[in-house]
C-alpha cells in the first residue's frame, strides 16, 4: 500500500498492525442442543476431534526425520518393519509387511500364487 506521496507503507510485516478486539466483528454465541441417538445417555465425545490430525503428524515427523536418507513416504499402517525398510532402502518401506509379521495380510496375488 502506498501513501499519497507514493511511498510504500507496507514493506514488511512489521508495518502491519495486529488486529485488536475492537477491530473484529461482533459474534453472537449460543448453545445448540442435538443429543446423540447412538447411546442411552445421548452424550457425545468432546476430545476425539483433536485426535484426527495426530496420525498424519506422526507420519510427517517420521518422514521428515528420514528425508536425508531419501525417504519421501512411509506407507500406512506405519509399522516398525515399514520404517526399518524405509531406512534400509531409502524408499516408502515396501508395499506391504513381510509374510509372517504382525502387520502382514495376504493379498489376492499372494493367495493366487499359493494355489
Amino acid at each position: 500500500i502506498y501513501d499519497d506521496d507514493g511511498n510504500l507503507t507496507t514493506g514488511s510485516f512489521v508495518d502491519y498492525l495486529v488486529p485488536s478486539a475492537s477491530d473484529l466483528p461482533h459474534f453472537d454465541t449460543d448453545r445448540t442442543v442435538s443429543p446423540s441417538t447412538t447411546n442411552p445417555l445421548g452424550v457425545k465425545g468432546v476430545g476425539e476431534a483433536g485426535t484426527i490430525a495426530s496420525t498424519p503428524a506422526v507420519v510427517n515427523s517420521v518422514v521428515n526425520a528420514l528425508r536425508h536418507l531419501g525417504v519421501t513416504d512411509v506407507l500406512m499402517p506405519m509399522t516398525p518393519e515399514r520404517v526399518w525398510r524405509a531406512v534400509r532402502d531409502g524408499s516408502s518401506g515396501g508395499d506391504r509387511a513381510a509374510e509372517g509379521s504382525i502387520a502382514y495380510s495376504a493379498t489376492a496375488d499372494t493367495q493366487e500364487s499359493a494355489l
